[in-house]
C-alpha cells in the first residue's frame, strides 16, 4: 500500500468498483471538493499505464464535474492509495458495504449546531452533500426535547413520531405525550390535535385566517405539511365566526323575500327529500349580449393559435359563466314559495340548494324567519338515535315473548304482504346492528351493546354441531336465545343525512311495546351539549327553560361554560328529542303509504323530524 500523487487525466472508473448505480448528488460532492478539498484519498489499481479508481467513484465523478466547471484541470495532480488489482474487488465492496447515512438523531444535531453558527440550509446542503429538504427537515425536528432526540438516537422513537411531536413546542408536553402514546405516531397527532381544528378544515377555510387572527386565535403549525397547514387552537372561534357568517348570508337571502332560509355548518339531512326549484331565464340585454359576442370570438381565436387548452381561456370562461348566470332568476312568487338552504363545503366554498318548501308550515313560536336552525348535527343526530336503539335492543332481549313477535310481524309483513326490508325494524338477513358512539355520550349510561351480553351468555354454543346444541337447549334458554338474537336486528338509527320514515315508525311501535323507560338508562352528559351550536344551545333553553334563561345565558362568551350551564338548567329526567319514545311516529295510514322515492312527502312524521332538528 502506497500514497502516490497522478494526474486526473490518468484516472479512469473501474469496472470492478461494486457500486454499479450512478450515484446521487455529485453537484453537491464538487461543491463540498472545491470548498474543503478532497479530504478522502481514492483507491486505485494500475492497469495499461493507467490508474482505475475503485473506491471513491463519487469523489472521481465529483472531481470530473470541477473540471467541466473549470475549477480544477485534468492535469493537476491528486494523491490516490495504491492497491493491487486482486485487492480490488473485496475492498470496493467492503467500502460500499460499510458506508451508510448519517443517523437522523446526528443530522439534527449537526445541522442544528451548523445553523447556530450562521449557516443557512442551503450551505449546510451543499457542503455535505445532503438535498436542501432532507437538511430543512432535520433542523425543523431540532425543536424537539433534546431527551427525545436522544431516544431518537437509540432506535426508540420513529422518524414519523418526531414530526408529530413537533405539533407542540413544549418540551414537557412532548415528552408527556411521547409517554401516554407508546411512541406511535398517530396516536400522538391525535392526541395534540383533538381539541384543535385543522386549518385545512371546511369551516376554516370559510371563515379565513385573517378574521380568525382578529378575533385573538391562534395557530399551532404543522412543520412536516404542504404549504402553511396547521391547527387552529381555539376551535369556538372558527364556530362561532362561520356561523355568523352563515347567519348574515341568510339574512340577506330572507331580505329579498325568501319563505324559507336555513344555514348550518353541514350540509343538512333531509335535504335530498326537498323538491327543487327551478329559476327562469330572461333575455341579455344589449350590452350583456354583444359582450358574450365578443368573449366567444376572442376564445375561438385564441383555440385556434394556442390550443383549446390554453390558459387564457378560462378567464374569459369565467366571465362568460357569470354573465349567464346573472340571466337566470327567481321571481317573487318563487320565493314566496322557495327555500334555500346554505351550508359550509368541504373546501370551505359555500354549498346552497334553492327548494320548494312548503308554504303551509309556518315558522315556529320563537323562531326567527324562515324557521330556526336545526338544534342537533346531523352526526350528533344520527348518535343520539344509536343510543336509543341500544336501549330498546336492551329491552327486547330481556323479553322473549316480545322477540317472537317482533320476528313474526317482519315475516308476515315481507312473506304474506309484500313489504321491503329496508321498511322494517329488523334485519332479518341476520346482520348486526352497529349501534357504536363515542364513548363521552355514553359516560352517564351503563347500557351495554346486546351483542356482549350474548357473547358471554351463549358462550358454550359451538360453531360446529350448533344445530344440535340448540336442539338440546331448554325451552328457557332458547327463548332467551332468540330474544337475544332479534334485538341484534332492532335497528332505530337515522343515519346522517337521512330522513325518518316506516322503519322508524315500526321501530317506534317495538320501543313504546318493550314499556322502556328511556330516560332511565341514559341521561344526557357534558358531551352532548359540547357537540352543539351556540345558537341551539339558546333555543334549547328558550324551549325548555323559557326565554328569561335564555337571554341570561347568551351572555355567556365561552362556549364550553354555557354547556355547563344549559346542562345545569334543564329539568331531571330530560331526553333529546331525537331519543323520546314516540319520536317518528307516523298516522298508520301514511307509515302503510309510505315512499322513499317521494320528493315531496307530506307527513307528520316529516313536521316532527323538522321541529326535533
Amino acid at each position: 500500500m502506497a500514497i502516490i500523487t497522478v494526474k486526473l487525466s490518468q484516472l479512469r472508473l473501474s469496472p470492478l468498483n461494486s457500486r454499479r448505480v450512478k450515484p446521487s448528488a455529485i453537484d453537491s460532492m464538487a461543491d463540498d471538493i472545491a470548498a474543503h478539498g478532497l479530504l478522502q484519498n481514492l483507491v486505485v489499481y494500475e492497469e495499461d499505464d493507467l490508474f482505475w479508481v475503485f473506491a471513491g467513484g463519487r469523489r472521481y465523478r465529483a472531481l470530473k464535474e470541477l473540471v467541466k466547471r473549470k475549477k480544477v484541470s485534468n492535469s493537476d495532480l491528486f494523491p490516490v492509495e495504491m492497491r493491487t488489482k486482486e485487492e480490488a474487488i473485496e475492498l470496493s465492496y467492503a467500502e460500499n458495504a460499510a458506508r451508510e447515512d448519517m443517523h437522523p438523531a446526528d443530522a439534527i444535531r449537526a445541522f442544528a449546531g451548523m445553523r447556530d453558527i450562521g449557516m443557512d440550509p442551503s450551505d449546510i446542503a451543499a457542503r455535505f452533500g445532503y438535498s436542501e429538504s432532507h437538511v430543512a427537515r432535520m433542523l425543523r425536528l431540532s425543536a424537539l426535547n433534546p431527551k427525545l432526540i436522544d431516544i431518537l438516537a437509540k432506535d426508540q422513537l420513529t422518524i414519523d413520531a418526531a414530526k408529530a411531536l413537533t405539533l407542540t413546542g413544549d418540551h414537557a408536553e412532548q415528552m408527556r405525550v411521547f409517554k401516554a402514546s407508546n411512541g406511535q405516531a398517530h396516536t400522538i397527532r391525535r392526541m395534540l390535535t383533538e381539541e384543535k381544528l385543522t386549518t385545512q378544515s371546511g369551516e376554516f377555510l370559510f371563515v379565513g385566517r385573517d378574521a380568525y387572527a382578529d378575533q385573538g386565535g391562534t395557530i399551532t403549525p404543522d412543520l412536516f405539511s404542504q404549504g402553511d397547514g396547521g391547527y387552529a387552537d381555539q376551535p369556538e372561534i372558527v364556530q362561532e365566526l362561520a356561523e355568523a357568517k352563515l347567519d348574515a348570508l341568510a339574512a340577506d337571502y330572507r331580505a329579498i323575500g325568501w319563505f324559507e332560509v336555513g344555514a348550518t355548518i353541514s350540509q343538512p339531512y333531509d335535504l335530498y327529500n326537498k323538491g327543487y326549484l327551478y329559476p327562469g331565464e330572461r333575455e341579455p340585454s344589449e350590452t350583456e349580449a354583444a359582450r358574450l359576442a365578443e368573449l366567444d370570438a376572442e376564445m375561438e381565436a385564441i383555440a385556434e393559435a394556442e390550443g383549446e387548452d390554453s390558459d387564457r381561456i378560462e378567464p374569459l370562461m369565467a366571465e362568460r359563466e357569470a354573465i349567464t348566470d346573472a340571466l337566470r332568476f327567481y321571481n317573487a312568487e318563487q320565493k314566496a314559495i322557495g327555500g334555500v338552504a346554505l351550508w359550509i363545503e368541504r373546501d370551505g366554498s359555500l354549498g346552497k340548494r334553492i327548494y320548494r318548501a312548503k308554504a303551509e308550515k309556518k315558522p315556529k313560536a320563537g323562531g326567527a324567519q324562515g324557521g330556526p336552525a336545526p338544534l342537533y348535527p346531523n352526526s350528533l343526530f344520527a348518535d343520539l338515535t344509536r343510543i336509543k336503539t341500544q336501549i330498546v335492543q336492551e329491552a327486547v332481549a330481556a323479553d322473549p315473548a316480545l322477540a317472537l313477535d317482533i320476528m313474526l310481524d317482519s315475516l308476515a309483513g315481507q312473506l304474506l304482504h309484500g313489504a321491503h326490508s329496508y321498511q322494517m325494524a329488523i334485519e332479518v338477513q341476520a346482520k348486526t346492528v352497529t349501534t357504536d358512539v363515542p364513548d363521552e355520550l355514553m359516560a352517564t349510561s351503563d347500557v351495554r351493546p346486546v351483542e356482549d351480553m350474548m357473547a358471554t351468555r351463549f358462550a358454550s354454543i359451538p360453531a360446529q354441531g350448533r344445530f344440535e346444541a340448540i336442539r338440546a337447549m331448554s325451552s328457557e334458554d332458547k327463548m332467551a336465545l332468540l330474544a337475544g338474537l332479534v334485538a341484534m336486528t332492532v335497528d332505530g338509527t337515522v343515519f346522517a343525512g337521512g330522513c325518518p320514515g316506516q322503519r322508524h315508525h315500526q321501530f317506534e311501535q317495538i320501543a313504546r311495546a318493550s314499556g322502556v323507560d328511556v330516560a332511565a338508562r341514559w341521561s344526557a352528559p357534558i358531551a352532548l351539549f359540547d357537540k352543539m351550536r351556540r345558537a341551539a344551545l339558546i333555543d334549547l333553553l328558550r324551549e325548555e327553560c323559557g326565554a328569561p334563561s335564555a337571554e341570561n345565558c347568551a351572555t355567556i362568551k365561552k362556549k364550553s361554560d354555557l354547556a355547563v350551564n344549559v346542562s345545569e338548567r334543564l329539568p331531571a329526567h330530560w331526553l333529546p328529542a331525537p331519543m323520546q319514545i314516540g319520536a317518528f311516529d307516523q298516522p298508520e295510514g301514511e307509515a302503510d303509504d309510505f315512499d322513499p322515492d317521494m320528493d315531496d312527502a307530506d307527513s307528520e312524521a316529516e313536521d316532527m323530524t323538522d321541529e326535533m332538528a
